[in-house]
């Protein structure tokens, strides 16, 4: 499997993860002005030495290897840090833009935010079409301003901030296959300053995300999980939707949506089915069960995962400390 990584999914905006949470960058570009006068030339940084393994993880790491904890405020900061940097260096090549604000990722701890009943209301799992009436989401200012720009200045916006498309690294040890990622322009100059090296970021991205899906894969085993399970399985029986997991509903309702197509009646069952679904993994706080066995399992990964988890760790931890220093410095 070969998985390239598009940094810019929606126009100019990019993502760091494909499952993962978005970090925008928006742009304005100075047609016929000169350049923003360069700042102090940065230090090469390197990637410091992690401290040999112990054979315990350190709270830092579990929060990574399970995307809890501290981990979207801190992956919140590192976003707005590389924004940050980013933004200098495009100034430098002829390019300004307004800053938009980092979105911290959903926090798995809130069972709430975890269920979105709000958006199961108004939408189900998105499986059938949006009623002709639902206004489209508005498009974010950089979209705006990327598709006013003529080709040739959308192509030179590109290339400053993530360099040539030809010369893109090819990462194959995170677990996902082939990962692309920029080595040259603005995006990898700020991941740089950051980390001390692209791969290292990608690493830090791509095999926690891995280690994450491989917890989350075994929560199904655990006993507390089959028992809030069960706790589901009743509530939403007792509503008219005998399914056995909550995983098995997306599939079952695709296919019958692709019989019938989406047609008002099925919206609504889908909706309908949606909103038991939430209610019931409220009822049953299958969210936190989930979180709870996932951060136990930690200590069932191999050594080998959890000596780079250890490692990936320190990194993060040490990036995280330089954009504190990068925006305290920009306040």
């Amino acid at each position: 499997m070969v998985r390239v990584v598009d940094l810019r999914p929606t126009v100019a905006a990019r993502t760091r993860r494909a499952a993962i949470a978005t970090a925008a960058l928006s742009a304005t570009v100075l047609l016929g002005c000169a350049p923003t006068p360069a700042p102090a030339t940065r230090p090469n940084v390197l990637p410091a030495t992690p401290p040999p393994f112990t054979g315990r993880l350190s709270a830092s790491a579990v929060d990574l290897a399970t995307h809890s904890g501290t981990w979207p405020a801190t992956e919140k900061l590192l976003r707005t840090a590389s924004d940050a940097l980013a933004r200098d260096c495009m100034r430098t090549k002829g390019f300004d833009y307004p800053a938009e604000p980092a979105i911290a990722p959903r926090a798995p701890e809130n069972e709430t935010a975890a269920v979105e009943l709000n958006d199961r209301r108004r939408s189900g799992y998105g499986i059938a079409s949006v009623d002709p009436g639902e206004k489209a989401s508005p498009k974010k200012p950089v979209d705006r301003y990327y598709e006013k720009l003529p080709e040739k200045d959308r192509e030179r916006f590109d290339q400053a901030l993530f360099g040539p498309p030809k010369e893109k690294l090819h990462i194959s040890d995170t677990g996902w296959g082939v990962v692309s990622v920029p080595r040259k322009g603005c995006l990898a100059e700020s991941e740089q300053h950051l980390v001390g090296d692209v791969r290292l970021w990608a690493r830090i991205t791509y095999v926690a995300e891995r280690i994450d899906n491989q917890l989350g894969a075994a929560i199904v085993r655990a006993q507390e999980y089959k028992a809030a399970l069960s706790i589901w399985r009743s509530c939403m029986a007792a509503q008219g939707h005998p399914y056995a997991t909550p995983e098995s509903i997306q599939p079952k309702l695709r296919k019958k949506h692709h019989k019938v197509g989406p047609t008002k009646a099925f919206r609504q069952h889908e909706i309908d089915v949606a909103v038991a679904d939430g209610k019931c993994a409220l009822k049953a706080h299958l969210p936190a069960v989930s979180l709870r066995v996932q951060r136990q399992l930690v200590t069932t990964l191999s050594k080998s995962d959890k000596k780079t988890l250890a490692a990936l760790a320190f990194h993060r931890d040490t990036a995280v400390m330089r954009s504190r220093e990068i925006l305290d410095k920009n306040r």
